[in-house]
C-alpha cells in the first residue's frame, strides 16, 4: 500500500476527458479515435530499466483507485533503479514521502514517491535517466514505487489532484482495479527490442511465422517459422511442426526452437506443466522437461482442460470432468459433461451441455454454482472469465457475482486471455486488438493473424 499523497493537493474529483482510442463495436469493426489530451500525452515508459518486469497494482480508499498505481519489481523488492518515465524538468520535491513531480510541458506532470537518493528540484532529466531509487520513505516496511499521471489544461507550471488522470505507458491506457493486478516489462531506455518480450503470440495468416507481441503499440517480431498450431501458457509457447505434428518448445530467442516431443491429438499447458494427449486418445502425458521425455499421468480422454487452476479431462464415453491431482494415475471426478470448460488463473467453469448456462465449481466434490445465463463461448485466464453472447457474439465480463456480467466488445474470430490482459482478433481476421480494461475500449496492437496465443 502507499502513502498519503503529499498534503499541499486537494483531493477533489476526477478530471475527466480520457476517449477511447479503438473500439470493438457490434459488428466488431473498430471506431475512429475521438480527439482530446492524447495529442499532447509524452510518451511516457515504464520507470524501471529495459526488460525489468514489474506488477502494477491499487487497492480500495487508493483514491482514486483506478488512476494511482503502486509498483513492485519481480526479484528485486527494494533498492531497484528509478527511471523518468519521459523527459522533464524536475520542478518539485516531497522530501516526507521520498518523492519528486516531473514537468514535461504542454501541461503534463508525472509523480514518484517513496524513493531513496531522490533527484533534487531543478534538475533536467532525459526519459531512462535514474531518477532515485526503490525505497519505503513514507511507506515504513513496505518498499514499491508510488505513480501517477497529470494532466493540467489550464497551466503548464503546476498540477494537483483533480488534474490526475488514467495514466497511459508504453501505449497503453491504464484503468486500474484494486482485484486486477496488472504485469508489464519496461521498454524504458531500451536500444532494440524488449528482452523476453511480451506475452502474446500470433499465427501470420497463412501460418509461415510465429510473431511475439511487444507490449508495445503495434511492433511485434518474428520469433519463428510456419508452425501448425500454437500452445501457450506458464510452461511457455510451443509450436506444432504443420508437416510432422511434432512438439517444438521457443527458448526466448527468435528463431531457436528445441524439439520436446512428437504429435498428439491435443497439447494445453496447465500451470508450469505442459501436458498432452496421445493421437489415440488412449492416454495423458505430461513432459518432464527435459528433452522429449514424457511420463504417462493418466488414461483415455475426450479433452483436456489447463490453466493457472490445473489439469482438467474429460471421460470419453460419459463427458465427465476429472481433475488431476499431481499423482500419475490419480483423477478426481469434479462434474458432470458440459458443452465446454475453461479455466482461469484460480477457478474452473462449465457451459451447460445445452448452452443455456454458466457454472462456477465450488472447489468441492462435484458441486457448482450458476453465475451465467446462455452463452455462446467461454474465455477465461488471468483476466477473467469472459463469455459470448449465442445471438449476437458480443462479448460479456463476468463480475464475480452470480448473474452479474458487463459488456466489454463486440464478436470476434477469436479471444484470448494473456496474463491480465484480454485480445480479440476482428471477425475478419485483418487486425489484433487489446481490451482496454474499461467499458467497450479496445486499442488495436497489429494487423493481420490466423490465430493467438496467450501465456
Amino acid at each position: 500500500m502507499s502513502a498519503h499523497r503529499p498534503t499541499r493537493r486537494n483531493i477533489l474529483k476526477s478530471a475527466g476527458g480520457l476517449s477511447a482510442v479503438m473500439a470493438l463495436g457490434v459488428s466488431g469493426v473498430p471506431t475512429a479515435r475521438a480527439a482530446g489530451i492524447e495529442d499532447t500525452r509524452p510518451d511516457f515508459r515504464l520507470p524501471f530499466p529495459c526488460g525489468v518486469k514489474v506488477e502494477l497494482k491499487t487497492y480500495p480508499g487508493h483514491n482514486p483507485d483506478d488512476k494511482k498505481i503502486d509498483m513492485y519489481r519481480y526479484g528485486m523488492p527494494s533498492g531497484s533503479p528509478i527511471l523518468a518515465s519521459a523527459d522533464g524538468l524536475v520542478h518539485e520535491n516531497f522530501w516526507s514521502s521520498g518523492g519528486l513531480e516531473i514537468r514535461h510541458g504542454n501541461g503534463w506532470f508525472s509523480l514518484y514517491l517513496h524513493m531513496t537518493g531522490v533527484a533534487q528540484a531543478g534538475t533536467w532529466v532525459k526519459r531512462g535517466d535514474i531518477i532515485g531509487y526503490m525505497g519505503d520513505v513514507g511507506s515504513p516496511g513496505k518498499p514499491h514505487l508510488h505513480y501517477e499521471q497529470l494532466y493540467n489544461p489550464n497551466s503548464d507550471q503546476d498540477a494537483d489532484t483533480q488534474h490526475m488522470v488514467h495514466p497511459k505507458l508504453q501505449g497503453r491506457l491504464l484503468i486500474m482495479d484494486p482485484n486486477r493486478p496488472e504485469d508489464m516489462i519496461s521498454t524504458n531506455s531500451c536500444s532494440g527490442p524488449v528482452p523476453g518480450g511480451g506475452d502474446l503470440f500470433a499465427l501470420s495468416p497463412d501460418r509461415s511465422g510465429v510473431f511475439q507481441y511487444s507490449g508495445q503499440g503495434v511492433a511485434w517480431t518474428k520469433v519463428g517459422g510456419a508452425a501448425g498450431e500454437l500452445v501457450a501458457g506458464g510452461a511457455g509457447l510451443f509450436a506444432t511442426n504443420p508437416s510432422t505434428g511434432d512438439l517444438f518448445r521457443f527458448s526466448g530467442t527468435p528463431d531457436k526452437w528445441v524439439k520436446v516431443g512428437g504429435p498428439a491429438a491435443q497439447f494445453v499447458v496447465a500451470g508450469d506443466g505442459l501436458f498432452g494427449l496421445s493421437p489415440d486418445r488412449s492416454a495423458v502425458f505430461r513432459w518432464s522437461g527435459s528433452g522429449t521425455s514424457w511420463v504417462k499421468v493418466g488414461g483415455a480422454a475426450g479433452k483436456l482442460y489447463g490453466g493457472g487452476a490445473g489439469l482438467f479431462a474429460t471421460n470419453p464415453s460419459t463427458g465427465d470432468l476429472f481433475r488431476f491431482s499431481g499423482t500419475p494415475d490419480k483423477w478426481v471426478k469434479v462434474g458432470g459433461p458440459a458443452a465446454q470448460f475453461a479455466v482461469s488463473g484460480s477457478h474452473l467453469y462449465g457451459l451447460s451441455p445445452d448452452k443455456s448456462a454458466v457454472f462456477q465449481y465450488s472447489g468441492q466434490g462435484v458441486a457448482w454454482v450458476k453465475v451465467g445465463g446462455a452463452a455462446g463461448e467461454l474465455v477465461a485466464g488471468g483476466a477473467g472469465l469472459f463469455a459470448t453472447n449465442p445471438s449476437t457474439g458480443d462479448l460479456f465480463r463476468f463480475s464475480g457475482t452470480p448473474d452479474k456480467w458487463s459488456k466489454v466488445g463486440g464478436p470476434a474470430a477469436q479471444f484470448a486471455v494473456s496474463g491480465n490482459h484480454l485480445y480479440g482478433l476482428s471477425p475478419d481476421r485483418s487486425a489484433v486488438f487489446q481490451w482496454s480494461g474499461s467499458g467497450i475500449a479496445w486499442n488495436k496492437v497489429g494487423g493481420p493473424a490466423h490465430s493467438l496465443a496467450g501465456r
